[in-house]
């Protein structure tokens, strides 16, 4: 029985694609509304300073950097980045207290990690996993954070928190973009042998010496039928050379007689 082939692993992004296009001005806007949303933190504590700047807008430049400039030939590089957003996820909740939804929180940031880190590296073969796990983040986001802080009316959001949720928002539905945007490596097609130029041999010309013999055989071969003629033209037919030897055998009785 033949073996069926193993479908080719990895996955890229093509340059002009829709959804991956899309997903860099995504996270263009949410680095711009994470700048604008924590603007009173540039004072603060080293760790308040690192958690939601630096880790954040760090790991969304790189993805921005890594997709656009090796979205084709090493995609799998933006796995670094991805871990980077995890982790600011998981941290950010900690700082809410404990309870249901930061178990929820956190669960959810490790499997878009695990997933995403698994079908860039070709443990899973189909990105649609992938695509449904940020599709359920990003409904997680919506429903139970975005929902209860803008809708409703008995506090109003602050421009702060406005602006950190929404950036919390755009990076989640950024990844959601990208993953859609994922395109499967195509197997390398065999190449054929080329084929050779066919080579056409010349026959030999003879050299000089051999020229020459042949001139001589052929002379040798003509040469005994040129004398064979000229051997027939010089002997007279037999029966000819006996008619004239009787007539003269018969004249010369008659000069006798007439003496």
């Amino acid at each position: 029985m033949e073996k069926k082939e193993k479908e080719p692993r990895g996955f890229y992004v093509e340059k002009g694609s829709f959804f991956a296009h899309a997903a860099v001005t995504i996270l263009v806007l949410s680095m711009a509304a994470r700048l604008l949303g924590t603007m009173n933190l540039w004072n603060g504590g080293m760790n308040q300073l690192l958690i939601q700047i630096l880790l954040p807008v760090g790991s969304m430049l790189l993805f921005i950097l890594f997709i656009l400039l090796l979205g084709r030939i090493a995609l799998w590089s933006t796995i670094l980045p991805v871990l980077g957003g995890a982790a600011f996820f998981i941290l950010s909740v900690f700082e809410q207290g404990p309870g249901w939804t930061m178990f929820i929180c956190i669960a959810l940031a490790f499997l878009a990690a695990f997933l995403y880190t698994a079908t860039l590296s070709g443990m899973i073969r189909s990105k649609w996993l992938l695509v449904l796990a940020f599709a359920l983040i990003f409904a997680y986001q919506i429903v139970f954070r975005a929902i209860p802080v803008f809708g409703s009316a008995v506090e109003t959001v602050s421009f702060i928190g406005g602006m950190t949720l929404l950036s919390s928002l755009g990076m989640v539905f950024a990844m959601l973009c990208a993953s859609l945007a994922l395109r499967r490596k195509k197997r390398p097609e065999p190449e054929l042998p080329k084929i050779k130029d066919p080579v056409v041999v010349k026959p030999e010309e003879p050299s000089g010496a051999e020229n020459a013999e042949s001139v001589i055989e052929t002379a040798s071969a003509e040469a005994p039928t040129e004398t064979a003629q000229l051997e027939a033209e010089q002997i007279p037919d037999a029966p000819a050379a006996e008619v004239a030897a009787e007539e003269t055998e018969a004249g010369i009785p008659e000069e006798d007689s007439r003496e």
